[in-house]
């Protein structure tokens, strides 16, 4: 949802921070606004002063402070190599290779200030969801992994199986998957976990727990509800949310994009308790959903839901 996030963003000054950086497709657009905004701005103001203001204008610690352009976080090295090709040929972007739960340590540590934008985008990329060796993908065998960063010393989606208990193991897929059937597939994946080796092994202990026709459902759920587990996605998003609202100034805008239930439930719990305290003005009453056009191009964004707030003081 390019053209909403832009909307609901307003990248016309300041710092933008995009907390789920990806390929950085989200980045490259906020980073043509700002630089865009900033160079009418200035023209407006001054004709002659077409030169945009440096990037470091010193004051700050680590790395000098900045106060334009657009921080970039991804916990996934490989979403950082790409969105490194991706925004390379761009002025006033730092890209970082951090969890998100440490966004006001990081504009502490690189001197961003003011933070007038924070993004979110939940959830997995569709290069990690395709992708056999992460662990990800129901139709592509590999390792069980499901970590967004595979050089971070934490366990694996398999780890996590072979050491929880059936009742464990059924928590999780009720709660995080929304699995009906959680019972069952926890029965069999808990008999199994000692053999269990690939994502091929985990389909078929599915496959066998539930009947054929909700099969491909129940696989979503599950491999949906390891990945949450996995890489503590929930608590994160909590912190992550919190954190975003530690740094922005006053007038800063707050925009979450999420893809089931368990996210948007986050996001707009947050944005609630923003608004009864009076932290927050709600700009989305209700969830923004893509259009009919952008889910025919991109089938998968028909599961987005946007919500965006300002902060109030």
């Amino acid at each position: 949802m390019p053209r909403e996030v832009l909307e609901y963003l307003r990248p016309v000054n300041g710092i933008i921070v995009d907390a789920c950086l990806g390929g950085g497709g989200h980045a490259r657009s906020i980073i043509e606004a700002l630089v865009a905004s900033d160079e009418g701005r200035r023209n407006r103001d001054s004709p002659a002063g077409r030169e945009r203001p440096p990037a470091h204008d010193g004051g700050g610690q680590g790395r000098g402070r900045r106060s334009f352009g657009l921080l970039g976080i991804d916990r996934d090295p490989e979403a950082v190599a790409s969105a490194q090709r991706q925004l390379g040929d761009f002025d006033y972007v730092e890209i970082v290779h951090a969890n998100y739960t440490d966004l006001p340590a990081l504009v502490r540590e690189l001197g961003f200030a003011p933070v007038t934008g924070v993004l979110f985008d939940f959830g997995a990329s569709l290069h990690q969801l395709l992708s056999g060796p992460r662990g990800f993908a129901i139709d592509a065998d590999g390792p069980i992994d499901m970590r967004f960063d595979q050089t971070a010393d934490v366990p694996s989606a398999r780890d996590l199986i072979r050491r929880s208990s059936e009742r464990t193991l059924r928590d999780w897929f009720r709660t995080y998957g929304e699995e009906p059937m959680s019972g069952r597939v926890a029965r069999v994946i808990y008999e199994r976990r000692r053999e269990m080796e690939t994502t091929g092994d985990l389909v078929r202990a599915v496959r066998d727990a539930v009947p054929a026709r909700f099969a491909r459902k129940a696989l979503a759920r599950v491999f949906q509800a390891l990945r949450i587990v996995t890489n503590h996605e929930i608590e994160n998003i909590r912190r992550g949310l919190a954190g975003a609202l530690e740094v922005l100034v006053p007038t800063g805008r707050l925009v979450a994009l999420s893809y089931h239930s368990l996210e948007d439930k986050e996001v707009k719990q947050l944005l609630r308790a923003g608004r009864t305290v009076g932290k927050l003005r709600v700009l989305t009453p209700k969830p923004i959903l893509p259009g009919a056009v952008e889910v025919a191009r991109n089938f998968r964004a028909r599961s987005a839901r946007l919500r965006a707030a300002e902060v109030i003081s």
